[in-house]
């Protein structure tokens, strides 16, 4: 009596449920990538730098960006006006 002769494994159903997973999980990536460029959500390596440059600010070796504001002379030029 052999094992294996005994275990018959239903090579074409596995085969297609791994194929069936596989395309599913593709999809979804594809569905996951599609909505970040539409929302422009932020995925962990732009997070990672989003905190970089939000620390960078607070020690204040970067300044802050203000809208309406070019550069650290427009205070200067403004006044001067």
């Amino acid at each position: 009596m052999r094992v294996t002769e005994d275990l018959e494994i239903p090579i074409v159903p596995i085969l297609a449920g791994t194929l069936a997973a596989l395309y599913f999980g593709f999809q979804i990536e594809k569905q996951r990538k599609k909505l970040r460029e539409v929302f422009d959500v932020f995925d962990k390596k732009e997070s990672a730098i989003a905190e970089a440059l939000e620390r960078m600010v607070e020690s204040g070796e970067l300044k802050a960006y203000v809208p309406g504001q070019s550069g650290p002379d427009l205070p200067a030029l403004v006044s001067s006006v």
